[in-house]
């Protein structure tokens, strides 16, 4: 029924004006208006300017100027220990004590020995003075003189032998107090109260180490380069402050005070400041570096022997240079820009050339001036060729 009634109606039919004026409404609409946004705000700054010198960095490790293995010098048992382990000591200061009743009964004895051999000479020498008297009578003969006399070379011979006797007998004894050599921090002990220790020789018992602690070296291994530019360096200002430099040589590279700035893996920069006093006698070939050694001072011991240190070494003269803030560099496809702000406002990115890292601002190349305002605040809205509107501020790390 619905199918036959759609049928007998037939299609609708429009009139042909009403398109007409749809089409008549629909233009004359207006056109939205484009609003442009407000300029974006950034920080701008412009570079230091300062003389700056080039270093290069390497890495090393702290060692001990001294380092002492104490063993025992004498046989016996260890009756008391005088330190705590790790603690800080001073030459002289006692370590170990071991039985020493012993060797107060060998050197008595050998102290025995030396007033009787003493005593025996003296009796021998009047001989002597006697029968020298009596050879001119006839009441001595020659032969019976030159015995006495023997004898009592002899007795001399015997003296010495025992106050050497005397002397190693009471050197044995202050072995029994077992002193530290050196200022500087002690290991831990390797024996205990009641252990039997012996001082043989070749197989002396292990007591402790002792280690110096200030001042402390520092051994790095620099590569040929950089260690002839900052000697050459070196030599030439030695030479300008000293009429002696002239004869410097490779050898008196301890004099030449070559600056090195070290720092521990905590430290931020390098805080600490030692002098470069020993470079190894040839360069290793394989990689072309050569073994150097740093001393610097360490009153607050806080550097031990193996800690890994930063070295730092200047690499050429100090030269004129810009500098700016690391988060003022930008990174696109490899290339590195800045965003400088022009008088108009305008952003142009410039391609830099950043080198090294001095007083936490990073030295520009090239590709920058100092009457330039580079942004350091906001850079991902500063796009290139875009409107900014700057705020100027002092250029920080």
């Amino acid at each position: 029924m619905h199918r036959s009634f759609f049928q007998a109606i037939g299609p609708v039919s429009r009139p042909p004006w009403l398109g007409i004026l749809l089409a008549c409404l629909g233009c004359g609409r207006p056109a939205p208006m484009l609003v442009e946004p407000p300029p974006q705000t950034v920080t701008v700054a412009r570079p230091v300017s300062r003389e700056v010198t080039e270093y290069v960095e390497f890495t090393g490790n702290a060692a001990a100027v001294e380092t002492v293995e104490i063993k025992a010098r004498v046989s016996g048992f260890i009756t008391r220990i005088h330190f705590a382990d790790g603690q800080n000591v001073k030459a002289g200061d006692p370590l170990f004590d071991i039985d020493d009743r012993p060797y107060r009964i060998a050197r008595d004895q050998a102290a025995a020995e030396v007033a009787k051999n003493l005593a025996e000479l003296k009796e021998l020498e009047n001989e002597v003075i006697r029968n020298q008297a009596l050879v001119p009578r006839g009441a001595v003969t020659q032969e019976q003189y030159e015995i006495v006399a023997a004898r009592r070379d002899m007795a001399k011979a015997m003296l010495d032998k025992a106050r050497a006797s005397l002397a190693q007998a009471e050197l044995d004894l202050g072995f029994c107090q077992v002193v530290s050599p050196l200022d500087g921090r002690i290991s831990t002990r390797r024996v205990n109260v009641g252990d039997l220790v012996s001082g043989v020789s070749g197989s002396a018992t292990p007591l402790t180490m002792v280690v110096s602690t200030d001042p402390i070296h520092v051994y790095f291994n620099a590569d040929e380069r950089s260690l002839l530019v900052s000697r050459e360096r070196a030599i030439k200002d030695f030479r300008a402050d000293s009429a002696a430099g002239t004869n410097v040589e490779w050898r008196n590279i301890k004099d030449l005070a070559i600056p090195v700035d070290l720092g521990l893996v905590t430290d931020e920069g390098y805080p600490q400041r030692g002098v470069l006093d020993f470079v190894d006698v040839a360069v290793k070939a394989a990689t072309g570096t050569v073994r150097c050694r740093a001393v610097l001072a360490n009153h607050d011991r806080l550097i031990t022997p193996g800690m890994f240190i930063r070295v730092r070494m200047p690499f050429g003269d100090p030269t004129p240079a810009l500098l700016v803030a690391d988060r003022a560099i930008g990174t696109d496809q490899g290339r590195k820009y800045v965003a400088v702000v022009g008088p108009d406002g305008r952003v142009e990115h410039r391609t830099v050339t950043p080198t090294f890292v001095d007083g936490g601002l990073r030295v520009i190349g090239s590709g920058i001036n100092a009457s330039d305002l580079v942004v350091v605040g906001g850079l991902q809205r500063a796009r290139d060729g875009a409107t900014v509107l700057p705020t100027e501020a002092p250029m920080q790390p």
